[in-house]
């Protein structure tokens, strides 16, 4: 029984100790100086590029459009926490990468709105334009 007790005490300890490295360990992290002002501008470009790489897609499917979306943020938006960490040095900086991140997601939605909305009623037009003599 004593076994058994060190057995689920360890892993309590080995489960405690995870949770607790990935609560603290983004405060411990250091990242290249950036400039928060190119990093906002750079991310904001990215998001456009990424919408406009999914519109592309929007026929193919929900899962692929936003697939398309995501793989088109990189490489700017795999910057993103340092971006964060510079832009965390004052609150007009904060605010202004707060309303970028809010911008993505923005677009994320409208990808899955037009793939589940849109795309089928242009299909639909685009059938009635083909059936006109």
């Amino acid at each position: 029984m004593i076994a058994y007790y060190a057995i689920v005490a360890g892993f309590i300890l080995l489960a405690a100790g995870n949770v607790t490295y990935q609560v603290w360990a983004p405060v411990f992290r250091h990242y290249p100086e950036v400039d928060c002002r190119k990093g906002l501008a750079n991310l904001a470009q990215a998001v456009d590029r990424a919408r406009q790489a999914a519109s592309g897609v929007s026929e193919a499917g929900e899962d692929t459009a936003l697939a398309q979306f995501r793989s088109s943020l990189s490489p700017e938006w795999d910057q993103h926490d340092a971006i964060r960490a510079a832009c965390g040095r004052t609150d007009e900086q904060a605010s202004l990468l707060d309303v970028v991140e809010r911008l993505r997601y923005a677009e994320e939605r409208a990808v899955r709105r037009e793939v589940s909305d849109l795309a089928p009623l242009r299909r639909r037009v685009g059938q009635i334009s083909a059936n006109q003599p």
